[in-house]
Order: C-alpha cells, then structure tokens, then sequence
C-alpha cells in the first residue's frame, strides 16, 4: 500500500552519502532530529528502500524487491493465522473482483484490520532491519512539502532503533540467521515466556503485546545466549522445500537424459545405398504408362465388375483392335 507524496517534482535533496563511511542509523537519526518531511532512500546492490518521514518521524517503509502487500499476505499465510481454505476461497472469488487476495481477505472478515495493522506494522519494522544490515550503499534523504499517512501503520521513533543498531554493530551474524529463519518455528525455550514453541517467530511475534524492534532486539540477545534456538539445520522447512525441488529437478534431468541417450541410439530406417541401372528405369516408367492407361480406360468404360490384370487387359485390347479391322 504506497503512501501519498505531494510535491513530486522540484526535489530537493537535504543530505547524502555512503553507509560503509556512515551507517544508516545516522541518517536516520539526522533526518529526526532536524524535524525533516520527506523520503531517506537507500540504494543497495539489488535492492532499494524508502523510508518515509513525517517531521522527522518514520511513518513508513518499502523496497523494491517485495512490494508491501506481497509481503503482509506472506506473513499472514505462513504465520498460522488464516487456514487454506478461506485462501481458496478468496482466490477463486479474486478472479470476479478487481481486488488482491489481501483485499478480498479483509473484505470477507477473514483479516481484521488488528491483524492487518499489527502485520504491516511488523513488516515496515522488517525492512529497517533488512536496511541496517546492509554493508554497501548510498543514502539520499529527498525534501517533500507534504507526505500522507498510512493508514494502520504504526510510527517509529529514532529512539526505537537506538538498541537495534548496536546489536547490530555486535551482533550482525546472529540478527541476520534470526531474519532468515522468522518463518520457522522456535524449537526450544528454556526461561523464556513470550515465545511458545511449536510456534514460527513471526507468529509469536504478532501475538506479542511489546512492538516487533523491541520484540525482536531482545529475542535476538535471548538467541545469543542460547536461551531458546531454532530446530536444527536439517530440520528446516525452507531447508526440505529446496531438498525437494532439486530432487525433483535432478530426475527430471536424469530422465530426460535417459530419453535422448535412447532416441541417439535407436535407428528407426536403415539406409541403403543402392546402385539404380537403366533398366530399373524404364521398367518404372513402363509401368506408370501402363498404369496411366488402365485408368484412363477404366474412366471411360467404367469401372469393371471383375478385376483384369494388365495382361489380360491387352489381350482384350489386341482382340477388338483385330475384329475392328
């Protein structure tokens, strides 16, 4: 759900530069503290993110990788909160309609605009910490008159981050294996309360009271300090999945294989080199005179009762040709 910038043209660019020289953090927070309106975009190999201000608050946040409805319809469907069938259901009535699947959702009461705030909240956290980890990039903070809430989204103060991007600093390995793993579910929790095992972290993260950075800044010191972990590597979901769709692929290739080895192989004609003499020649060519004239006799006489072969066709012809004379 993109935001509403007016002042589109004329842009005015506050401040730049490179996040290997200055994190991100520190333009996030030289935008706040200046009170600035406007759009901090960095660009990273592959990837871009906007982070939207409002006086120098975050109101919102996207990349171009995964537009934001894609990503709060993936977090709803992998997280447990809505079953297969009522998916179904609005993707066959999608095809009537000119909605998404995550409008539809809303619409038949499947999603409550709780759910749908908590998750977009969440996912616009998400982004952040996907930004923050970035190593390689530049930043451009672009001046706007005026940018439009969202509605749902709940704001972050730079104050917010602050934790967040020490951990970071420390921690960048851990912050990153738990951002790769926020489908999967917690495996075990020894002293910890607010997650559940059985369950996938984001799942316990929407249920969660506390926002997502503060959710996650400590569930990630938790992670460090082996207070709760995720199932084994081999026990992945994602893991499985890829296992499954190489296999799959590897015997496709293997058959495929197998199919042309076979069709090289086998020789449907054998190929004869023949030697074709004058005989040969004028024996085919006595034949196709002999043919033609049998038809042209049958088309103008008609068609016999009886079969006469060729021979006794020119004995009967020598015989009228005798009597005619």
């Amino acid at each position: 759900m993109p935001v509403s910038i007016i002042q589109k043209s004329t842009a005015k660019i506050a401040f730049a530069g490179d996040i290997r020289h200055n994190k991100l953090f520190d333009a996030l927070t030289e935008a706040s503290i200046s009170g600035l309106t406007g759009v901090l975009k960095l660009k990273v190999p592959l990837n871009e993110y906007s982070f939207y201000f409002q006086k120098g608050v975050i109101i919102y946040s996207s990349n171009q990788k995964k537009n934001m409805d894609k990503t709060v319809l993936d977090i709803i469907k992998y997280s447990g909160f809505i079953s297969r069938e009522k998916l179904i259901k609005c993707e066959k009535m999608k095809s009537n309609a000119m909605k998404t699947i995550l409008e539809m959702l809303i619409d038949e009461g499947f999603v409550s605009m709780l759910l749908y705030s908590k998750v977009i909240s969440l996912a616009m956290r998400m982004n952040i910490i996907n930004a923050m980890l970035e190593t390689r990039g530049s930043y451009s903070f672009e001046i706007k008159s005026k940018i439009d809430s969202v509605h749902g989204v709940r704001p972050i103060q730079i104050s917010q981050l602050k934790s967040l991007d020490t951990l970071v600093a420390e921690n960048r390995i851990a912050v990153r294996t738990v951002m790769d793993s926020l489908y999967s579910e917690v495996y075990q929790c020894e002293g910890v309360s607010y997650l559940k095992p059985n369950q996938s972290f984001l799942h316990n993260a929407i249920t969660a009271e506390s926002d997502y950075l503060k959710f996650f800044t400590t569930a990630v010191t938790d992670f460090i300090d082996k207070k709760w972990s995720f199932p084994h590597f081999f026990l992945k979901d994602r893991l499985l999945n890829i296992i499954a769709v190489y296999t799959f692929r590897t015997f496709v290739v293997i058959g495929l294989c197998i199919f042309l080895y076979f069709a090289s192989m086998t020789r449907a004609f054998d190929l004869k080199n023949e030697n074709i003499s004058g005989n040969d020649f004028y024996f085919i060519r006595g034949k196709l005179l002999e043919s033609l004239h049998n038809f042209q006799t049958i088309e103008k006489n008609g068609i016999p009762k009886t079969y006469q072969t060729p021979k006794e066709n020119r004995v009967k012809n020598l015989k009228l040709r005798d009597g005619q004379k």
